[in-house]
């Protein structure tokens, strides 16, 4: 709940309608998790998208990344903002 009025109900949205393009993105993304050892499945909601919220000491969210699908999550961005909350240097303007 919180989330979806956070970020609202974000839907995928293809760059391309090429069935090809669209095969070679999805072959990457499967290399990808399998290079991790992640297992995933193909059930549920494929086509909304998540992201990470990081709260601060006080309830409040601080930082937020939206998911990008394709890309890497941005560890140290994530780390630093969790250092930042850690510490108490945060500012929610930066959301």
């Amino acid at each position: 709940v919180f989330y979806n009025e956070f970020y609202g109900k974000r839907k995928l949205k293809l760059t391309t309608w090429n069935p090809f393009a669209l095969y070679g993105a999805y072959k990457d993304m499967t290399a990808r998790l399998k290079e991790k050892n992640l297992e995933g499945n193909l059930t549920g909601e494929g086509l909304v998208q998540g992201g990470i919220i990081i709260f601060g000491k006080d309830g409040k969210a601080k930082y937020a990344y939206e998911e990008e699908t394709g890309k890497e999550v941005p560890m140290e961005d994530i780390i630093a903002a969790l250092k930042a909350v850690e510490s108490g240097k945060t500012d929610s303007s930066e959301l």
